[in-house]
């Protein structure tokens, strides 16, 4: 009975870690910006937000001078 006790949790200690690993990578890219060549980017990216501020910024410096 202890064999298999413990090859029962051993199953789902694995289980419970692929589990947490997909959702809590989606979580925290949620959250994070992470790089957009990330494998589990599911969502665009803003790390082009910066330049387009700038392009923003230098555009309203040309229309004023």
């Amino acid at each position: 009975m202890g064999i298999g006790r413990k090859l029962l949790k051993s199953a789902m200690k694995g289980v419970y870690t692929r589990l947490m690993d997909k959702v809590g990578g989606k979580v925290v890219a949620g959250m994070a910006d992470t790089s957009s060549d990330a494998p589990d980017a599911y969502y665009v990216p803003k790390r082009d937000k910066y330049r387009e501020m700038v392009a923003e910024e230098q555009a309203a410096r040309q229309s004023e001078g």
